[in-house]
C-alpha cells in the first residue's frame, strides 16, 4: 500500500513537471514569435519613416529565431507532435509488431538526439565569443540546443519505455487469452468436459 502511494504521488509529480515544462516551452515560443513580429514590422516602418535605428536588430533575431526553433521543436516533441513518417506505424498500430517497429524507430531517434546534445553542449562550453552590441556571451545564445536536445532525450526515453511495456502487456493479454482458451477446450474421453450450455458433464454412467 506504501508503495502504491509513493508510485501515485510520483507519477501526479511527473505530470506536473511534464504540464509544467510544455508550458513554458510553449510560452517562450510565443514570446519569441511576438518579439519578431514586432520588431519585422517595426524595421518596414522604419524604413519609410526613419525615427530611429535599429542598430541592434540582426542581433535580437537571430536570438528569437535561435529559441523559438530549437524549444517550439522540444514543445513538439515532447507531444509527439512533430512532423514524421508514420504510416507504418498506423498499419501495425495495437499490435506487437507495432509497438516493436515503434520502439525501433524511437531508439534510433535517442542516438542521434544524444549526438546532437553531446555536440551542441561541446559547442556551448566552448564558445567564448560575445555579441557585438548587447557585448552578451554567445553561450547565452547557443544554450538552447543542449538544454532543448536534453528535454527531447528524456522524452525519447519515456517513448522507448512506454513502446516496450506496451510490446509487454500486448504479450501478457495475448498469452492470457491462449490459456483461457485451452480451459475452454472440451476434455479427452473418460474425462469431464465442458458442453456447451457450459455446464459440466460426465462420461461416467449414471445409476
Amino acid at each position: 500500500m506504501a508503495s502504491d502511494k509513493h508510485g501515485q504521488r510520483l507519477q501526479g509529480a511527473l505530470v506536473v513537471f511534464d504540464r509544467g515544462l510544455v508550458y513554458t516551452l510553449r510560452l517562450i515560443c510565443v514570446g519569441c514569435f511576438s518579439l519578431l513580429l514586432v520588431l519585422l514590422a517595426g524595421n518596414v516602418f522604419v524604413r519609410y519613416f526613419p525615427v530611429a535605428a535599429f542598430y541592434w536588430f540582426d542581433e535580437v533575431v537571430e536570438w528569437a529565431f535561435a529559441w523559438m526553433i530549437f524549444f517550439g521543436a522540444a514543445a513538439l516533441w515532447a507531444r509527439d507532435e512533430h512532423f514524421r513518417l508514420d504510416w507504418i506505424n498506423k498499419k501495425l498500430k495495437a499490435t506487437p509488431a507495432g509497438h516493436l517497429v515503434a520502439a525501433g524507430l524511437e531508439a534510433v531517434s535517442l542516438f542521434f538526439i544524444v549526438i546532437f546534445f553531446c555536440q551542441s553542449l561541446r559547442l556551448t562550453l566552448l564558445a567564448r565569443d560575445w555579441t557585438p552590441v548587447f557585448n552578451v556571451p554567445k553561450r547565452c545564445l547557443y544554450v538552447c540546443m543542449p538544454v532543448s536536445g536534453l528535454i527531447m532525450v528524456g522524452y525519447t526515453i519515456r517513448n522507448v519505455l512506454r513502446e516496450v511495456l506496451s510490446f509487454y502487456e500486448s504479450n501478457v493479454r495475448k498469452g492470457g487469452r491462449g490459456r483461457k482458451a485451452v480451459n475452454a477446450a472440451p476434455s479427452p474421453a473418460g474425462g469431464p468436459g465442458i458442453n456447451p450450455s457450459g455446464t459440466q458433464s460426465s462420461t461416467g454412467d449414471e445409476s
